[in-house]
Parts: C-alpha cells; structure tokens; sequence
C-alpha cells in the first residue's frame, strides 16, 4: 500500500514540476510545429525501455523454471500416478495389534467394493512423500557387508498392484504370506543391483535386524522415487504386513480404479465407508498420486506459478507502456505528418517510421533486460532441474515474447497515425 501510494504520487508531481519549469514560449512553439522536446521524449523512452527490460527479466526467469519444472515432471516416477487415490487414516492408539489388522483388513475389502475401484492395498508410507523406515541388513552369502541399511515398507498385499509398480522377476507379496507361512520381502532393483550383482536374488534369504527374522526375496519391482524424482534411487524392502510383529498407527489406503473413472470422484465415497465400516478410524486426509507428484515437486512448481503471474502482468503493463508513448509519439508529430502526407508521402511510410521507433524502443529493452537476467536468473539455481541458469532457449522465448506483444501494441497507434486524414489533422491544429 505504501509503495502504491508512493508511485501515485511521483505520477502525479513529476509532470506538475515539469509543466512549472517550462518555458510557455517554447510550448506554444513545439506545439505550432508539432516537435516534441527532447528531454520529454527520452524520459519517456527510457522508462518504456526499463519497463521492457524488467518484463524480460521477469519472463526470463518464469521460462527457466517452466522448463525446469517440465523437465521434472518428465523423469519417470516409477509408480502410477494417474487413477490412483490415496486416503491417510490413523488407528486408534489403544488397539493391539490383532484389532488394527482385521480392521485394515475390513477397510480394504469394503473400499474394494466401491465402484469404479479395481485394486486396494495398504502401507506405512507412500513412494515420493520421503520418510519411512530404515533397517539394517545381513547377507549370509556376502560377510563383507557391514553396517548396511536400507528402507523397507510394510505393506498389504494389494499395495505393489495399486501403486502400479512394475514386477521384473519373481512375484509380489501375495494373500499367501501369512504370519505361520515363511517370510517373504520383495526388493527393488537398486537393492538388487547393489547386494546381488550378477546373481539371481530370488530365493536368497536376508536378514533384517529390527527382529532379527531372516527372509526369503520372491520377488524384484521397479525402482520408484521414495523422496523427490530428482532424487537417485535408493535400495528398498516390501515386507507383508501379516508376517509383522506390529502395525503401525498411521496408514495409507491406496485405491487403483479403472480406466474412465476419475480418482478425484472416489474420496468422498471412501470416507463414508471408512466412517461406515470402521468409526474409531480417523481419516487424516484424501487425495490422489498426482497431488502427491506435484507435492513433491515443491517450491520450484509454486515459484513457477508466482513468476508465471508476475511475468503475465509484466507483459500487460509493457504493452500498456509501449501503447502510451508510442500513442502520444503519434500524436505529437500528427501535424508534421500531415503536411508530408498532403504532399505525397504514403501512409505505409508513417506507419512503418511509428513502427519501427516503437520496435527499437522494445528491441532497447529486450537486450538490456536479457543482460539483467543473466546476471540475476543465477539466483534461481537451487529451484532449476536440468537446465542452465543461462538458458539461451529461455531468454529467447522471453525476448520474442516481449518483442511481439511490444510491436503488436505499437502497431495500433501506428496505424491510427498512417491513416489519418491530413485535411482533419492540419483543421485540429
């Protein structure tokens, strides 16, 4: 508020004090001959140029992290993020853990029921949301390995399914692994990459020192992005939550529906049917795999919005600036304009000298605002995914962008000068 206060007075003052200085003289002259002064016409020129210069910079840095951004959303997430949606419940702390498994059961196959749904499962933590557990890990058939940790998920059977996970070899955790079965762990590819290079882990046992069990590998899925997608994979375990010796409170209910079925029209239902099904559960919160992508996106997705923004209004107000002066440039010098069209210059050459002035201003601008953005667009680095800072394809795109919206709004007052009619001008004046 104050800064808007500020600029509407500086608005206001600025040609006050420049019409108490001038010479009425020179006024009456400049407007017989229809002249503009020089100290007028370069105030106004360069603040068109600065305008266009700081609407570059703006568009400049809102195009570097649009394509960072896309460049972001173009890495492969490893799960399905379209049709699938998600609802974070807790369980009642004073339940054991026998109750918290047959009510998670119950909830599975109750939201399995709902239409549109093809697939429910359940796990401790979600892919692209970070966190989870972390457990230490013992190979027999590799001794040297000391102190190795990894992450590992606790899941039902229908998470792997749901998610979309994509199984290389073996089988996923099934309706099977029971807790009297034997224990089973599927892993994904980094973990096998790392601890089985060049050998088949399917039927390998590990160890995994939270309960000092030991586990049978059924199985091999694709990596996915546990953190951020811009993160490196890293070695993970599925275990069945049945052959568990505890569940945790908080859970997440994943649903895979079916093709046409939006998720979105899910989350409603499924929070009626967990309060119908199961009222000591509390639903933390319902959303989709795509709100969870575009979550872990994070500030660079949110920063790209604001720059967008900015960067539209940038464009607006410079076409604004660069319509006002060239308007008033037009009209200044229509009497001028008007004895030389009497006398044979053709309209086409007013209008191509409006043009082409509007056109060298903007050009003015454009090149001192991509120079500014080189030098500021280095302060978006930490937001910026697989492009430069100084991305030539990003300056250009802001350049032309200014240039045409600066031409096209320079072309209105051109046209309005080239086709004037000089016997109506000269009466004016």
């Amino acid at each position: 508020m104050a800064i808007t206060v500020i600029a509407a007075s500086l608005v206001i003052l600025v040609p006050i004090v420049s019409l108490y200085r001038q010479d009425l003289r020179g006024v009456l002259s400049a407007a017989r001959t229809g002249g503009i002064g020089g100290r007028g016409g370069r105030l106004e020129s360069g603040l068109v140029v600065t305008q266009v210069a700081l609407a570059v910079m703006i568009a400049s840095g809102a195009a570097l992290l649009a394509r960072s951004v896309a460049n972001i959303y173009a890495v492969q997430p490893g799960v399905r993020v379209d049709g699938v949606a998600v609802v974070d419940v807790v369980f009642d702390g004073t339940l054991d853990r026998a109750s918290r498994e047959k009510t998670l059961a119950e909830l599975e196959r109750a939201l399995r029921e709902l239409p549109g749904v093809t697939s429910v499962g359940a796990g401790q933590q979600l892919p692209l949301r970070g966190g989870g557990y972390r457990a230490g890990l013992r190979i027999d058939e590799r001794p040297e390995i000391q102190n190795a940790a990894t992450e590992y998920r606790i899941v039902t059977p229908g998470y792997l399914e749901s998610l979309g996970f994509a199984l290389r070899r073996g089988r996923a955790i099934s309706g099977d692994d029971r807790p009297e079965a034997e224990r089973v762990v599927v892993i994904n590819e980094v973990f096998a990459r790392r601890y089985f290079p060049g050998v088949d882990p399917i039927g390998r046992s590990i160890g995994i020192d939270v309960d000092q069990g030991r586990s049978r590998i059924v199985g091999v899925v694709a990596d996915a992005a546990e953190k951020r997608l811009t993160d490196a994979a890293e070695p993970v375990r599925y275990v069945a939550l049945a052959q568990m010796p505890w569940i945790d409170d908080a859970q997440s209910i994943v649903l895979r529906t079916a093709p046409g079925v939006a998720e979105t029209s899910l989350l409603e239902p499924v929070r009626r049917t967990i309060a119908r099904v199961a009222p000591a559960v509390a639903v933390q919160q319902t959303t989709t795999m795509r709100r969870v992508l575009d979550t872990s996106v994070g500030p660079a997705r949110q920063v790209v919005s604001l720059l967008s923004l900015l960067a539209g209004l940038a464009l607006i107000l410079g076409a604004v600036g660069v319509y006002g002066v060239m308007t008033h440039f037009a009209t200044r010098r229509r009497r001028d304009w008007a004895i030389r069209v009497a006398i044979g210059l053709p309209g086409s050459r007013v209008i191509a000298h409006v043009l082409g002035h509007g056109a060298m201003l903007v050009s003015a601008g454009i090149v001192a605002g991509i120079v500014g953005a080189a030098m500021l667009t280095r302060l978006l680095s930490s937001f910026l995914f697989d492009v430069s800072a100084l991305d030539p394809i990003a300056f250009a795109a802001a350049g032309a962008a200014l240039f045409g919206v600066g031409v096209a709004a320079a072309f209105v007052p051109a046209l309005r000068a080239g086709m004037a009619d000089p016997l109506e001008a000269l009466r004016e004046q």
